[in-house]
């Protein structure tokens, strides 16, 4: 599995800062768009962000909970991930992953706006956690043929799915909706506020922030499962204005963000 892993990161400059992602994880999605608004304006994006590689990790073929992606870049099998030569150890959630990208490009996340931001971030990502367990990870733990160290990491991954998993599922669907209604009241106060006719939430002079990047995403979720009532109607007209844009579709590659059968493998339609 070693071999496996690191030939898919042949040609890959070890100083570049590398996103491990799968097209269809929202997560995924929230991070992947926060780069595109950050490189949206040429002469002022970051030169390390430009340079940002990604990788695909086959969630439908358990590439996550492969030795050397557990063992070197995410401990708990999930995407995104990011790796760099100036991070000490890999990044290993989209939160902690979307401020390195606003570390790089300071106006995803002005500092007139930031306690904002940082709390309406912290209440969406409240929502779409996702700590179902994966039934493969036994799977490969009934094997007799891999690595004591890849056993190690994959009773290690089991455990922290064990230990977050949520209870009673019904009811945190409940808790899912209500969230949701709250976040996006609160987004639509900011927007109201700051918005004046622009494209993003805090205004066209202030821009597109990482705020923007990870409501968008999630709004076009909910879209795509049949949600949108979730979404007051000025901010679903605000994300479709949003989503028709070369940047989301440099992101999407005209995909819905819902894998489907009819779209083909996913190693296919993603390279």
């Amino acid at each position: 599995m070693y071999i496996i892993f690191y030939r898919r990161l042949r040609g890959w400059n070890p100083s570049d800062p590398c996103l491990y992602v799968f097209p269809f994880s929202m997560s995924s999605i929230m991070v992947q768009f926060t780069v595109a608004l950050a490189l949206r304006d040429k002469s002022h994006s970051s030169r390390k962000l430009a340079r940002m590689n990604y990788r695909l990790v086959n969630l439908h073929r358990n590439e996550n909970l492969e030795e050397g992606y557990l063992r070197h870049v995410n401990p708990r099998g999930k995407v995104p991930a990011l790796t760099a030569r100036s991070l000490p150890v890999p990044l290993t959630d989209s939160l902690s992953i979307s401020y390195w990208l606003c570390e790089q490009q300071p106006s995803l996340i002005p500092e007139t706006h930031r306690r904002t931001i940082q709390r309406l971030l912290s209440q969406l990502h409240r929502i779409q956690a996702d700590n179902n367990p994966n039934p493969a990870v036994d799977d490969l733990l009934a094997r007799e043929d891999i690595t004591a160290e890849h056993r190690r990491a994959l009773v290690f991954k089991r455990d922290c799915e064990r230990k977050h998993k949520e209870p009673d599922l019904d009811s945190d669907e409940e808790h899912m909706t209500d969230r949701a209604r709250c976040l996006f009241s609160d987004v639509w106060n900011e927007y109201n506020s700051f918005n004046h006719g622009g494209m993003w939430i805090f205004g066209d002079e202030t821009g597109p922030t990482v705020l923007d990047a990870h409501v968008v995403a999630f709004i076009a979720r909910l879209i795509d499962i049949h949600l949108e009532e979730l979404v007051p109607l000025q901010l679903l007209s605000y994300a479709k204005l949003i989503i028709g844009l070369p940047e989301w579709d440099a992101v999407m590659r005209g995909m819905p963000t819902v894998w489907n059968p009819s779209l083909g493998a996913v190693d296919q339609v993603w390279t």
